[in-house]
């Protein structure tokens, strides 16, 4: 199965191949994959991500992947822009 995986900001760094920070992942077929597998295929634990698109909707590590799924993953230092247009719990 092949997913593409788009890298933000540092994480970049982990996947040269990648052409401005996008490429493909390949996992196997043969089992159920999720995107801590894609991060885990490109040696990125969960401690080096902080915001995971999954086509384009926020997901968790343990959310499912099938093929031909987009994957944006964005480190800690990544601002993201939804925080300053969604209210927060308590505000």
């Amino acid at each position: 199965m092949q997913v593409t995986v788009k890298l933000g900001s540092v994480l970049r760094d982990r996947a040269p191949g990648f052409v401005g920070g996008e490429g493909v992942v390949e996992l196997p077929d043969d089992q159920e994959a999720r995107v801590a597998d894609v991060m885990a295929t490109l040696g990125i634990s969960s401690d080096e991500v902080n915001v995971i698109y999954l086509n384009h909707v926020f997901a968790a590590p343990s959310a499912a992947v099938q093929e031909g799924d987009r994957i944006a993953l964005f480190p800690p230092n990544f601002i993201h822009f939804s925080q300053f247009y969604l209210r927060r719990t308590g505000e």
